[in-house]
């Protein structure tokens, strides 16, 4: 759920969505969406493709695979990259609410995206919805929910639920931020970094194999915790707390009583599944029972011992390749 990847800064394009109302009840009345173009639509409108970062990235997490000839080609695709609620550009806590902030959920993320996309974009087709980790999560609504839009998805490091392992990793970062002495239970007046920081040094550990840190060198192991602090510390607190904990109550069948068969089944669209076969955070298993339910499900698993960072690789190593290799035959057959 960690994406380490630079944040290069360009002025987002914003939608407004008025008296959005979150799952729990609460309503926002105006929810700021933010989201960047690239690539042109053609007459029919039906080239769209919509990519949806990790739990603590943004819209710039594809930058790399996005271009002229690349996985995502512009020269054929009007690609759609967006911040998540409650980071990046789009509204989050860090804007004043704080704790007030609304509890939202995956579906909440995937709810202000069908916004954007239909009212602000007007468009009624996408050609993929493409995600990693918690973008996987969002993704996977996407095709229960709006199955009529979605022609293929691409789900990279997915599950179709938050499992044990995942949810007490996120309790222990939590925890972590929470004795910072700076917290103030969420009501802080300034953000409790050193908190964030061993968060970041915390979790590190679960986003690689056993395998990976086995191999560091001592100087390049404590280069990586370093830049994972660093990561989590650039964050307003409350912002990465309630993000994750979005992630963290991830289920698409909390709406199907928690029949995930159900939930599953709604799904209509092409899905190509790339797990990692390293990945200690969220496991293959909910890959595979995403696999086994899904009707025109592709799975192929990302060989490699970079864990749950194996799906953030350049196009150019080997983990990138992969992945570039299995996303081009999917959309080759999705014109």
């Amino acid at each position: 759920m960690s994406c380490l990847a630079a944040t290069a800064r360009a002025e987002p394009q914003i939608f407004n969505a008025y008296d959005f109302e979150f799952e729990e009840g609460s309503v926002l009345p105006e929810l700021r969406v933010a989201y960047e173009t690239r690539g042109k639509l053609n007459a029919g409108r039906d080239n769209a493709i919509l990519l949806l970062h990790g739990t603590s990235g943004n819209r710039h997490s594809f930058d790399a695979t996005i271009g002229p000839g690349k996985t995502f080609d512009t020269d054929k695709n009007f690609v759609i990259t967006v911040d998540a609620i409650g980071g990046g550009d789009s509204s989050s806590p860090k804007d004043g609410l704080g704790q007030d902030f609304p509890r939202y959920t995956i579906r909440d993320i995937m709810a202000a995206q069908h916004a954007l996309v239909t009212r602000g974009l007007e468009l009624t087709s996408l050609r993929a919805v493409a995600g990693t980790s918690m973008g996987s999560f969002v993704a996977l609504e996407w095709g229960v929910h709006h199955p009529e839009m979605v022609r293929s998805l691409i789900l990279l490091l997915p599950s179709p639920k938050s499992e044990p392992n995942f949810q007490l990793t996120v309790d222990l970062m939590t925890s972590v931020i929470a004795l910072d002495p700076q917290w103030q239970g969420g009501r802080y007046t300034r953000n409790p970094v050193e908190g964030l920081r061993l968060a970041g040094m915390a979790y590190y550990p679960w986003t690689v194999s056993a395998s990976y840190l086995n191999g560091l060198p001592a100087n390049q192991l404590a280069k990586e915790i370093e830049d994972a602090a660093r990561s989590f510390a650039d964050w307003d607190a409350n912002s990465l707390v309630l993000r994750y904990a979005a992630s963290r109550a991830h289920d698409v069948s909390a709406p199907f009583g928690g029949d995930m068969a159900a939930a599953l089944a709604q799904i209509t669209a092409p899905t190509l599944l790339l797990p990692s076969d390293g990945d200690r955070l969220l496991g293959l298993d909910g890959a595979r029972r995403i696999r086994d339910g899904v009707k025109q499900a592709i799975y192929a698993e990302i060989p490699s011992i970079l864990g749950h960072r194996a799906a953030w690789r350049t196009p150019e190593t080997p983990e990138g390749e992969f992945v570039d290799r299995q996303i081009r035959a999917l959309l080759a057959k999705v014109e």
